[in-house]
């Protein structure tokens, strides 16, 4: 059956490959890396720069891969994050194929000159997305969705989708009269997704709501050459979020991050600056967190980067040092140097020391294709 479905999509592909004015577009990544520390703990680092992790982001392999004709196409990532130091059960090591290894997989279809955009498949968002480090929607798996491009640089979405649906237990008054099956997904509105954003060459701002009690905000200034801001939030109702607060009861919760950085490559110097600010606000729980970061560039190769990160906990009681002692504040210092090989290969070497646990030291290495 595997040959049979594989050679399908062979000859699907083929056909797609020769099709008038059609084109191909692969790329993607893979990276990986290995920690340790004198104490032998995981110590999770965080870091700005780029958006790329020092230690703690897990090994991935990741492909792209778009096919895209003048009024149709499809596309397709594969993903896989079950290998590695930090993934080594008998259950991951040959976890290479499966379901959950895609990301997303759709077909669009455009009309009216692009203006108006049909998709279907497991779905993900390029038109409304923030375009920060997490990419926020809300949308997600599978469903269709439309998309719809009234003037230049604004999209307007809808789309019904499995991401936050519910479905029919065995003592629904639909299951017991026999209208529905149990595992059935229920047709109410927290299928449905609304989402817009609008593009301009000085600034881009973006915003969605699944009507399950989700929803995300995104606004990036461009104005100013050399000085990247940006801001990305995202809201869970207390409904879905999974949060209790002090009373143990159900509580909404707020993630957002914003970003200040400045190149200061325009002034003739290798430098760049910046603060990166993580705010995670949860009642009787909030969380803020900032990470002045530095990087500069002895040449093309070599780049000493170095980073502080602030922590700072306004319940203590829920967040205890390695000493089991309670903690208003915490902090992480994070000196490296990244060694870049061409325009698509970097490797980092970085030592941590974090107030809870000390002495932390590894490298990773990443390559974009």
């Amino acid at each position: 059956m595997k040959k049979i479905i594989l050679a399908a999509v062979a000859c699907v592909a083929m056909g797609f490959a020769f099709a008038e004015g059609s084109a191909w577009d692969v790329n993607g990544y893979f990276r990986s890396g290995i920690e340790g520390n004198t104490e032998g703990k995981n110590v999770k680092t965080k870091t700005f720069k780029d958006g790329k992790y020092y230690g703690n982001g897990t090994s991935r392999a990741r492909l792209n891969i778009n096919f895209t004709q003048e009024e149709y196409g499809f596309k397709f990532r594969y993903q896989n994050e079950k290998f590695g130091w930090e993934n080594q059960s008998a259950t991951d090591k040959n976890n290479w194929f499966n379901s959950s290894n895609i990301s997303y997989m759709f077909g669009y279809a455009k009309f009216c000159d692009g203006k108006i955009v049909a998709e279907a498949g497991k779905l993900m968002d390029f038109y409304t997305q923030s375009e920060a480090r997490f990419e926020y929607q809300a949308i997600g798996d599978y469903g269709v969705r439309a998309v719809v491009v009234p003037v230049d640089g604004l999209f307007l979405s809808a789309a019904a989708t499995t991401y936050r649906a519910e479905t029919y237990a065995a003592d629904d008054d639909e299951v017991v009269d026999r209208k529905a099956t149990v595992g059935n997904i229920k047709f109410n509105e927290k299928l449905l997704t609304l989402s817009a954003k609008y593009k301009h060459e000085k600034f881009t701002v973006a915003g969605g709501y699944n009507l399950a009690g989700e929803a995300y905000g995104f606004f990036a200034l461009k104005a100013v050459p050399n000085l990247k801001f940006n801001v990305e939030a995202r809201y869970w109702d207390k409904d879905i979020s999974g949060k209790l607060d002090g009373d143990d009861k159900a509580t909404s919760y707020t993630e957002a991050w914003e970003l200040v950085n400045y190149n200061f490559k325009g002034m003739g110097l290798p430098l760049e600056a910046g603060v990166y600010f993580h705010q995670t606000l949860v009642k009787d729980d909030n969380v803020i967190e900032f990470y002045p970061h530095l990087s500069y560039a002895i040449n093309d190769v070599v780049s000493p980067e170095f980073e502080v990160g602030i922590i700072q906990y306004s319940n203590g009681d829920k967040h205890k040092d390695k000493d089991g002692e309670k903690q208003t504040m915490s902090f992480n210092v994070t000196p490296s140097v990244k060694f870049t090989a061409g325009k698509r290969a970097t490797v980092k070497v970085y030592y941590n020391y974090d107030k809870n646990d000390k002495s932390s030291f590894g490298t990773t290495l990443r390559v974009n294709y």
